[in-house]
């Protein structure tokens, strides 16, 4: 099956764990609110941005490589960005229950992703390096060393493709 060769801005999507800190609700009061340490699912919203080929373009835009690195697009980090303490979901432990606005994530750094090590063609190379391709898994910024928790999609050119 062909599949889209991938380039610089093509977008990166999926969800990461992440350690969390911050206040829950206390079953027991006083006082209202006690200390939360946990784990929590956030969206990953970013795009192929690092260290793609200087040597080979699609319509003057650099293809993306086994090399490159994804990045968290811009306000994602924020408080009301998808991937801030405050919009993580399924929390773990979910008792007591955390207060998410008082929620920050630990982990650092914060949204780097890299391809997966299954990620890239078997046949297309530049320089030796492997091609990414339309849904090639990215191991995204998991702060529990959860791989694969992301994909990239082929969307900045729609013509180059390779048979894998």
């Amino acid at each position: 099956m062909a599949r889209l060769v991938v380039v610089k801005g093509d977008p990166v999507r999926g969800t990461d764990q992440h350690n969390v800190q911050g206040q829950a609700t206390n079953p027991a009061p006083p006082p209202p609110t006690v200390p939360y340490v946990g784990v929590g699912a956030f969206d990953y919203v970013g795009a192929i941005t690092d260290q793609v080929s200087d040597f080979v373009t699609v319509n003057d835009v650099p293809i993306a490589l086994v090399t490159s690195r994804s990045t968290l697009d811009p306000g994602q980090t924020t408080p009301a960005g998808k991937h801030a303490g405050p919009q993580g979901t399924g929390f773990v432990p979910p008792a007591p229950q955390p207060v998410p606005a008082s929620l920050t994530i630990s982990d650092a750094p914060l949204g780097i992703g890299v391809p997966n090590a299954a990620a890239g063609s078997a046949l297309l190379t530049v320089d030796g390096v492997k091609v990414l391709l339309d849904g090639d898994l990215i191991d995204t910024c998991s702060g529990i060393g959860a791989p694969a928790g992301s994909k990239v999609s082929a969307r900045g050119q729609a013509y180059l493709t390779c048979t894998d």
